[in-house]
Order: C-alpha cells, then structure tokens, then sequence
C-alpha cells in the first residue's frame, strides 16, 4: 500500500483524539455550533499539511492554537473579537450531550443541571479566565494552554487560579463543595 496512507494514519488518530474537544473549545468561543464544526474541519485540513516528527508531541496544543486562530479570523471579521479578548459573552451555548443507557435518568438529569449552571457561571468570568479554565478542563497542560493563547505560562496560571478562586467563591459552589453534614448549623437549621 502507499505510504501516504501510512503516513497520515496519525492524522486519524489525531481526529478520534481531539475532534470532541476541539468543537466543544470552538463553540465556546464562537457560540456557533456550525461555524465551530468549519473552524474544527480547517485546524485538521491543516494538520494534514504538518509533519509529525514537526510538531514532536504537540499535536493537542498546535490544533487548539489553530483553531483558536481560525476562531479570531471569524470573530474579527463579524466584528465580535472583543468578546473573546475581554469581555463576557451574553449567553452560552447550549448543546445537549446525550447520556449513556445504563446511567440513572435522575442522576443524568442532576448533572446536566449542575453542569449547565456551572457553565452560566463560567460566562460571568472575564473572557481570558473563562479561556484558561476551557483549555484547562480539556486536559491542556499550563504550558500548552500557554502556547495555545500567546501568553506566558504564568500568566495563565494566574488567569486559571483567579478564575477558579472567583468560582469557588459562589454561593452555588460553595454549597457543593461542603458536604451536606459539615455546613453550619445556621443553615441546617434553615431546612
């Protein structure tokens, strides 16, 4: 068989690895489900043009930084770009990901609540945090997140530690993250 074939089977698995992430990353910046799958198709059209041996284990942050850039050429061009840089997006983007058979209909419910609440809370965050804690929560290391955005390694853990530290501070959070036997009596009181 060819080599060509052969050659870009690593492209593959790059798409089974990444594909998800990258359009979940994309609609966030975007809040556009079609133009998030275009910006997604373009970053691996693009990998096909790369060597592996170039990018030498940094396929994740190359195809985020890529899409990332696709992702401002679009926002630039409708005049949106500032809502990625620095201001909060009005609303999120909601699409719906199915659960599987055997999870319990009440439990899949709580966490799809809990899970669309926590993302209302992220769109509250100043867009630079709410950026760190998307590429975060993808499983970016600090340093990738950093060659993803252009900005210093340590700047983006400052903008992860203060976005996580404003969402520890929400009541909602705060409620969650205090086991229901250890809250004080003040509020146990209240139930």
């Amino acid at each position: 068989m060819s080599s060509s074939g052969e050659s870009h089977g690593w492209v593959l698995e790059a798409v089974d690895l990444y594909e998800r992430p990258l359009l979940r990353y994309a609609r966030r910046l975007l809040d556009d489900v079609d133009l998030a799958a275009d910006v997604v198709q373009h970053a691996f059209v693009k990998l096909c043009d790369e060597s592996r041996e170039r990018l030498d284990g940094r396929v994740a942050p190359w195809l985020f930084r890529v899409c990332r850039n696709r992702a401002i050429d679009h926002l630039r061009r409708s005049g949106r770009e500032h809502s990625l840089l620095d201001e909060p997006r009005d609303s999120p983007s909601a699409v719906g990901h199915p659960g599987s058979r055997e999870a319990d209909p009440a439990m899949s419910a709580e966490r799809a609540d809990l899970a669309a609440r926590l993302r209302d809370l992220l769109e509250d965050l100043p867009a630079p945090q709410r950026e760190a804690i998307d590429l975060w929560c993808e499983g970016l290391t600090y340093r990738q997140i950093a060659e993803v955005t252009g900005r210093q390694e340590g700047h983006v853990r400052v903008l992860a530690h203060r976005g996580l530290t404003a969402l520890r501070g929400h009541p909602l959070v705060r409620d969650l993250l205090v086991p229901d036997g250890h809250r004080p009596a003040q509020n146990a009181s209240n139930s």
